[in-house]
Protein backbone atom coordinates (compact mmCIF):
# COMPACT_ATOMS: atom_id res chain seq x y z
CA UNK A 1 0.00 0.00 0.00
CA UNK A 2 1.32 3.42 -0.90
CA UNK A 3 0.89 6.11 1.70
CA UNK A 4 -0.90 8.52 -0.66
CA UNK A 5 -3.48 10.55 1.25
CA UNK A 6 -2.02 9.58 4.63
CA UNK A 7 0.99 11.76 3.86
CA UNK A 8 -1.32 14.79 3.84
CA UNK A 9 -2.54 14.14 7.39
CA UNK A 10 -1.33 16.24 10.29
CA UNK A 11 1.09 14.42 12.60
CA UNK A 12 -1.61 14.06 15.26
CA UNK A 13 -4.14 12.66 12.79
CA UNK A 14 -1.58 10.21 11.44
CA UNK A 15 -0.67 9.13 14.96
CA UNK A 16 -4.32 8.52 15.87
CA UNK A 17 -4.96 6.47 12.73
CA UNK A 18 -1.80 4.42 13.22
CA UNK A 19 -2.78 3.69 16.83
CA UNK A 20 -6.25 2.69 15.65
CA UNK A 21 -4.97 0.17 13.11
CA UNK A 22 -2.04 -1.39 14.88
CA UNK A 23 -4.13 -1.83 18.01
CA UNK A 24 -6.27 -4.17 15.91
CA UNK A 25 -3.18 -6.35 15.52
CA UNK A 26 -2.48 -6.21 19.25
CA UNK A 27 -6.05 -7.24 20.05
CA UNK A 28 -5.91 -10.08 17.53
CA UNK A 29 -2.77 -11.43 19.18
CA UNK A 30 -4.61 -11.56 22.52
CA UNK A 31 -7.78 -13.34 21.40
CA UNK A 32 -8.60 -16.72 22.94
CA UNK A 33 -9.23 -19.89 21.00
CA UNK A 34 -7.40 -21.67 18.22
CA UNK A 35 -4.71 -19.64 16.50
CA UNK A 36 -5.67 -18.60 13.00
CA UNK A 37 -4.87 -16.11 10.29
CA UNK A 38 -6.21 -12.59 10.98
CA UNK A 39 -5.40 -9.02 10.04
CA UNK A 40 -5.18 -9.53 6.28
CA UNK A 41 -6.92 -6.20 5.65
CA UNK A 42 -5.28 -4.43 8.59
CA UNK A 43 -1.58 -5.00 7.89
CA UNK A 44 -1.53 -2.92 4.66
CA UNK A 45 -3.03 -0.01 6.59
CA UNK A 46 -0.32 -0.26 9.26
CA UNK A 47 2.56 -0.48 6.80
CA UNK A 48 1.14 2.34 4.68
CA UNK A 49 0.73 4.59 7.70
CA UNK A 50 4.27 3.79 8.83
CA UNK A 51 5.54 4.77 5.39
CA UNK A 52 3.61 8.04 5.66
CA UNK A 53 5.12 8.60 9.11
CA UNK A 54 8.60 8.18 7.67
CA UNK A 55 7.85 10.40 4.68
CA UNK A 56 6.84 13.21 7.03
CA UNK A 57 10.17 12.93 8.83
CA UNK A 58 8.60 12.12 12.18
CA UNK A 59 10.74 10.59 14.90
CA UNK A 60 11.50 6.89 14.48
CA UNK A 61 12.03 6.71 18.24
CA UNK A 62 8.46 7.80 19.03
CA UNK A 63 6.62 5.21 21.18
CA UNK A 64 3.75 5.03 18.69
CA UNK A 65 6.06 4.28 15.76
CA UNK A 66 8.02 1.74 17.77
CA UNK A 67 4.80 0.19 19.06
CA UNK A 68 3.54 -0.30 15.52
CA UNK A 69 6.80 -1.98 14.51
CA UNK A 70 6.68 -4.16 17.62
CA UNK A 71 3.15 -5.23 16.70
CA UNK A 72 4.22 -6.17 13.18
CA UNK A 73 7.16 -8.14 14.55
CA UNK A 74 4.89 -9.99 16.97
CA UNK A 75 2.43 -10.57 14.13
CA UNK A 76 5.17 -12.05 11.95
CA UNK A 77 6.24 -14.32 14.82
CA UNK A 78 2.67 -15.57 15.23
CA UNK A 79 1.35 -15.66 11.67
CA UNK A 80 4.30 -15.95 9.33
CA UNK A 81 6.74 -17.97 11.39
CA UNK A 82 3.85 -19.96 12.87
CA UNK A 83 2.79 -21.22 9.46
CA UNK A 84 -0.70 -19.68 9.63
CA UNK A 85 -0.42 -18.03 6.22
CA UNK A 86 0.29 -20.89 3.79
CA UNK A 87 -1.21 -18.98 0.84
CA UNK A 88 1.00 -15.94 1.43
CA UNK A 89 -1.83 -13.44 1.90
CA UNK A 90 0.20 -11.16 4.19
CA UNK A 91 3.58 -12.82 4.70
CA UNK A 92 5.35 -11.11 1.75
CA UNK A 93 4.04 -7.70 2.80
CA UNK A 94 5.15 -8.08 6.43
CA UNK A 95 8.51 -9.62 5.59
CA UNK A 96 9.47 -7.06 2.96
CA UNK A 97 8.41 -4.17 5.17
CA UNK A 98 10.32 -5.30 8.27
CA UNK A 99 13.40 -6.44 6.36
CA UNK A 100 13.81 -2.97 4.84
CA UNK A 101 14.01 -1.40 8.29
CA UNK A 102 16.77 -1.72 10.84
CA UNK A 103 15.45 -3.74 13.75
CA UNK A 104 17.50 -5.05 16.63
CA UNK A 105 16.85 -8.76 16.38
CA UNK A 106 17.99 -9.22 19.98
CA UNK A 107 15.38 -6.80 21.30
CA UNK A 108 12.53 -8.62 23.01
CA UNK A 109 9.16 -8.27 21.32
CA UNK A 110 7.23 -6.13 23.79
CA UNK A 111 3.69 -6.75 22.60
CA UNK A 112 1.39 -8.30 23.57
CA UNK A 113 2.03 -7.94 27.29
CA UNK A 114 1.82 -11.10 29.36
CA UNK A 115 0.12 -10.73 32.76
CA UNK A 116 -0.15 -13.92 34.78
CA UNK A 117 -2.98 -14.53 37.20
CA UNK A 118 -0.69 -14.65 40.23
CA UNK A 119 0.71 -11.20 39.48
CA UNK A 120 -2.79 -9.74 39.17
CA UNK A 121 -4.11 -11.35 42.34
CA UNK A 122 -1.03 -10.48 44.41
CA UNK A 123 -1.57 -6.71 44.13
CA UNK A 124 -3.44 -5.40 47.21
CA UNK A 125 -5.89 -3.56 45.00
CA UNK A 126 -9.24 -3.03 46.65
CA UNK A 127 -8.27 -1.76 50.10
CA UNK A 128 -5.66 0.71 48.89
CA UNK A 129 -7.77 1.95 46.02
CA UNK A 130 -10.86 2.31 48.20
CA UNK A 131 -8.83 4.42 50.64
CA UNK A 132 -7.59 6.64 47.79
CA UNK A 133 -11.15 7.10 46.50
CA UNK A 134 -12.43 8.00 49.96
CA UNK A 135 -9.73 10.62 50.61
CA UNK A 136 -10.16 12.26 47.22
CA UNK A 137 -12.59 15.14 47.54
CA UNK A 138 -13.11 18.47 45.82
CA UNK A 139 -10.95 20.96 47.74
CA UNK A 140 -11.62 24.66 47.58
CA UNK A 141 -8.92 25.85 49.95
CA UNK A 142 -5.26 25.65 48.92
CA UNK A 143 -2.11 26.70 50.75
CA UNK A 144 0.59 28.91 49.22
CA UNK A 145 3.08 26.09 48.53
CA UNK A 146 3.85 25.54 44.84
CA UNK A 147 3.14 22.40 42.86
CA UNK A 148 6.17 21.05 41.04
CA UNK A 149 6.18 20.17 37.35
CA UNK A 150 7.49 16.69 38.14
CA UNK A 151 4.44 16.00 40.30
CA UNK A 152 2.09 17.02 37.53
CA UNK A 153 4.00 14.95 34.99
CA UNK A 154 3.73 11.88 37.22
CA UNK A 155 -0.02 12.42 37.48
CA UNK A 156 -0.31 12.71 33.70
CA UNK A 157 1.70 9.49 33.33
CA UNK A 158 -0.96 7.78 35.45
CA UNK A 159 -3.73 9.30 33.34
CA UNK A 160 -2.05 8.02 30.17
CA UNK A 161 -2.75 4.49 31.38
CA UNK A 162 -6.49 5.12 31.09
CA UNK A 163 -8.38 3.14 28.44
CA UNK A 164 -9.34 4.92 25.23
CA UNK A 165 -11.17 3.83 22.10
CA UNK A 166 -8.77 1.64 20.11
CA UNK A 167 -5.93 3.10 22.23
CA UNK A 168 -6.04 6.37 20.29
CA UNK A 169 -5.16 8.43 23.38
CA UNK A 170 -6.81 11.70 22.28
CA UNK A 171 -6.29 13.61 25.52
CA UNK A 172 -3.84 16.38 26.34
CA UNK A 173 -3.22 18.56 29.39
CA UNK A 174 -2.29 22.24 29.49
CA UNK A 175 -0.88 23.51 32.77
CA UNK A 176 -1.83 27.14 33.39
CA UNK A 177 0.34 28.88 36.00
CA UNK A 178 0.61 32.45 34.72
CA UNK A 179 -1.58 34.53 37.04
CA UNK A 180 -3.11 36.73 34.33
CA UNK A 181 -3.80 33.85 31.97
CA UNK A 182 -5.24 31.84 34.85
CA UNK A 183 -7.48 34.76 35.84
CA UNK A 184 -8.78 35.23 32.29
CA UNK A 185 -9.43 31.51 31.85
CA UNK A 186 -11.25 31.15 35.17
CA UNK A 187 -13.41 34.16 34.30
CA UNK A 188 -14.94 32.01 31.55
CA UNK A 189 -15.88 29.20 33.95
CA UNK A 190 -18.92 29.53 36.18
CA UNK A 191 -18.00 27.46 39.26
CA UNK A 192 -14.75 28.75 40.74
CA UNK A 193 -15.81 32.02 42.37
CA UNK A 194 -14.15 32.60 45.73
CA UNK A 195 -11.45 29.96 45.47
CA UNK A 196 -10.18 29.45 41.92
CA UNK A 197 -7.55 32.16 42.29
CA UNK A 198 -5.97 30.20 45.17
CA UNK A 199 -5.02 27.23 42.98
CA UNK A 200 -1.33 26.81 42.26
CA UNK A 201 -2.23 25.74 38.73
CA UNK A 202 -5.25 25.13 36.56
CA UNK A 203 -5.15 22.08 34.30
CA UNK A 204 -7.06 22.14 31.03
CA UNK A 205 -7.95 18.63 29.89
CA UNK A 206 -8.79 18.34 26.20
CA UNK A 207 -9.57 15.58 23.71
CA UNK A 208 -8.77 15.95 20.02
CA UNK A 209 -11.82 15.19 17.88
CA UNK A 210 -9.52 14.53 14.92
CA UNK A 211 -8.59 11.25 16.60
CA UNK A 212 -12.06 9.92 15.77
CA UNK A 213 -13.71 8.97 12.51
CA UNK A 214 -17.20 10.13 11.59
CA UNK A 215 -20.39 11.04 13.42
CA UNK A 216 -20.74 7.60 14.96
CA UNK A 217 -17.86 8.50 17.32
CA UNK A 218 -19.08 12.02 18.11
CA UNK A 219 -19.37 11.32 21.85
CA UNK A 220 -16.09 9.44 22.22
CA UNK A 221 -13.90 12.50 22.98
CA UNK A 222 -15.95 13.06 26.12
CA UNK A 223 -15.99 9.40 27.12
CA UNK A 224 -12.22 9.07 26.74
CA UNK A 225 -11.73 12.51 28.27
CA UNK A 226 -13.73 11.56 31.34
CA UNK A 227 -11.74 8.36 31.87
CA UNK A 228 -8.49 10.27 31.48
CA UNK A 229 -9.58 13.04 33.85
CA UNK A 230 -10.56 10.64 36.63
CA UNK A 231 -7.21 8.88 36.47
CA UNK A 232 -5.50 12.27 36.47
CA UNK A 233 -7.33 13.23 39.67
CA UNK A 234 -6.16 10.01 41.35
CA UNK A 235 -2.63 10.62 40.08
CA UNK A 236 -2.67 14.01 41.80
CA UNK A 237 -4.26 12.77 45.02
CA UNK A 238 -1.89 9.86 45.53
CA UNK A 239 0.99 12.37 45.64
CA UNK A 240 -0.66 14.45 48.34
CA UNK A 241 -1.99 17.09 45.95
CA UNK A 242 -5.63 18.16 46.07
CA UNK A 243 -7.92 19.33 43.32
CA UNK A 244 -11.34 20.52 42.30
CA UNK A 245 -13.05 19.63 39.04
CA UNK A 246 -14.39 22.70 37.24
CA UNK A 247 -17.09 21.85 34.73
CA UNK A 248 -17.00 23.22 31.21
CA UNK A 249 -20.72 23.87 30.70
CA UNK A 250 -20.45 27.01 28.58
CA UNK A 251 -21.97 28.61 25.51
CA UNK A 252 -20.30 28.13 22.13
CA UNK A 253 -19.19 31.77 22.27
CA UNK A 254 -17.46 31.26 25.62
CA UNK A 255 -15.88 28.07 24.36
CA UNK A 256 -14.43 29.95 21.37
CA UNK A 257 -13.05 32.61 23.71
CA UNK A 258 -11.22 29.93 25.69
CA UNK A 259 -9.83 28.39 22.53
CA UNK A 260 -8.58 31.78 21.39
CA UNK A 261 -7.14 32.55 24.81
CA UNK A 262 -5.21 29.27 24.91
CA UNK A 263 -4.40 29.32 21.18
CA UNK A 264 -6.03 25.94 20.71
CA UNK A 265 -7.35 24.28 17.58
CA UNK A 266 -11.13 24.20 17.37
CA UNK A 267 -10.82 20.40 17.01
CA UNK A 268 -9.70 20.14 20.63
CA UNK A 269 -12.69 19.63 22.90
CA UNK A 270 -12.32 21.05 26.39
CA UNK A 271 -13.37 18.30 28.78
CA UNK A 272 -12.90 20.15 32.06
CA UNK A 273 -10.64 22.42 34.07
CA UNK A 274 -9.00 21.15 37.25
CA UNK A 275 -7.81 23.48 40.02
CA UNK A 276 -4.74 21.97 41.71
CA UNK A 277 -2.81 22.83 44.85
CA UNK A 278 -1.67 21.63 48.23
CA UNK A 279 -4.11 21.23 51.12
CA UNK A 280 -4.21 23.45 54.19
CA UNK A 281 -4.24 21.82 57.61
CA UNK A 282 -7.65 20.53 58.68
CA UNK A 283 -9.36 21.46 55.44
CA UNK A 284 -13.14 21.23 55.37
CA UNK A 285 -14.69 19.54 52.35
CA UNK A 286 -18.25 18.45 51.49
CA UNK A 287 -19.13 14.96 52.62
CA UNK A 288 -20.98 14.46 49.34
CA UNK A 289 -23.28 11.64 50.38
CA UNK A 290 -23.65 8.90 47.80
CA UNK A 291 -26.89 7.35 46.62
CA UNK A 292 -28.01 4.01 48.03
CA UNK A 293 -26.31 1.19 46.14
CA UNK A 294 -29.55 -0.63 45.45
CA UNK A 295 -30.77 2.45 43.57
CA UNK A 296 -27.96 2.35 41.02
CA UNK A 297 -27.06 -1.36 40.65
CA UNK A 298 -29.27 -3.81 38.81
CA UNK A 299 -28.57 -7.53 38.39
CA UNK A 300 -30.31 -9.39 35.57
Amino acid sequence: MHWGDEAKMSPDQLKAKLLFYYHKIEKGLCMPGERRLFGVDVVPHVTGLLEAWESQGQSLGDPVYRGALDSLRAYRERIVNGGLDPDGKVAPCVDSFLESRVVDSQEEISTPLRLNKQAIESVPMYGSFRALCEIRRSYRVFCDSPVENDELIRAVEVAQLSPSACNRQPCSVRVIRDSLLKRDLLSLQNGNAGFGHLAAAVLVVTADARSFFGAIERNQPYVDGGLFSMSLLYGLQVQGLVSCCLNWCVTPDTDRKAHDLLEMSSAERIIMLIAVGRPVSDAIVPRSHRKALDSIVTFR
